[in-house]
């Protein structure tokens, strides 16, 4: 599936290393925010709820395995794609930042250490996709008629959403089963904005890994997006529980089970598709 040959060439030495600290990063953020949300909730860049906190923690996983991908190949397909993603995430999660900044806990380190790699991430990716311009796509191949639909389907569809969560944040998640606060509703706009950019730039045509990657994504992310809420429902206090018999539960979950099920399908079609 990873082309390896010549027609896939290598990405420079330093986006490859800033990748690895990337992965480092993210999945120490990950595995904490998920499985451990009351010590995240005392060490995270600001005081993050349980139900946030798990969802945040889903999200990183979701961007951990393209990025680890990305170090490991470090080959243009899919870091092309998975360097857009990047982008289009930390430019995100930045504007949120900045419209947000005093949400923040200024007194934790790891406030200081959220802001400089948001800050620095996004410049990194900006740059090596200007230097990395003319570099033409790699082991790029005509996408199928029916996944044309379904990546075009798929980059309208969440790139709306996720401008909706940038602009209206609070409107746009009146129906997920917690609430959710103007600041964490523009930070979760990069959860949709990402894979729409990835789905965008492969709808036509792309490499089998990039099909691959971008599924991986969406599985990961629908699948433990349905985990946290349950998870994290059944821990907490009775009053603060989501309403399983609510619409707005089904529906964050029917959204995620799609997700998951879109995200599947294309892990099969990139891991089917011949180097």
């Amino acid at each position: 599936m990873i082309n390896t040959t010549a027609r896939n060439p290598k990405i420079p030495p330093f986006l490859r290393f800033v990748t690895y600290v990337e992965c480092v990063v993210v999945f120490a953020a990950a595995a904490v925010l998920f499985f451990l949300p009351a010590l995240g909730r005392e060490m995270w860049a600001w005081a993050i709820p349980p139900f946030n906190s798990r969802y945040v923690g889903a999200i990183y996983f979701a961007a951990l395995l393209p990025l680890v991908t990305k170090a490991v190949v470090g080959r243009w397909a899919p870091g092309r794609v998975v360097l857009w993603m990047i982008f289009t995430f930390t430019t995100s999660i930045m504007m949120a930042m900045v419209i947000h900044w005093n949400d923040f806990e200024w007194t934790r380190p790891a406030t200081w250490a959220f802001w400089f790699l948001y800050l620095f991430l996004p410049v990194n990716s900006a740059v090596h996709l200007y230097l990395l311009r003319n570099l033409p796509p790699a082991d790029e191949r005509p996408t199928p008629g029916v996944w044309q639909f379904v990546l075009l389907a798929i980059a309208i569809v969440l790139g709306v959403y996720g401008l909706g969560l940038l602009l209206v944040p609070e409107t746009m998640t009146a129906f997920w089963p917690w609430d959710i606060d103007a600041f964490h509703g523009r930070i979760y706009a990069a959860t949709f904005l990402t894979p729409a950019v990835g789905a965008w730039l492969i709808w036509r045509k792309g490499a089998p890994s990039e099909h691959f990657i971008l599924g991986l994504t969406l599985l990961t992310l629908g699948v433990l997006s349905i985990v946290g809420v349950i998870w994290t429902s059944a821990t907490v206090p009775p009053d603060r529980q989501v309403d399983y018999a609510g619409l707005g539960t089904w529906a964050f979950f029917a959204m995620n089970a799609i997700t998951a099920l879109a995200g599947g399908a294309l892990v099969m079609a990139g891991r089917g598709a011949k180097s």
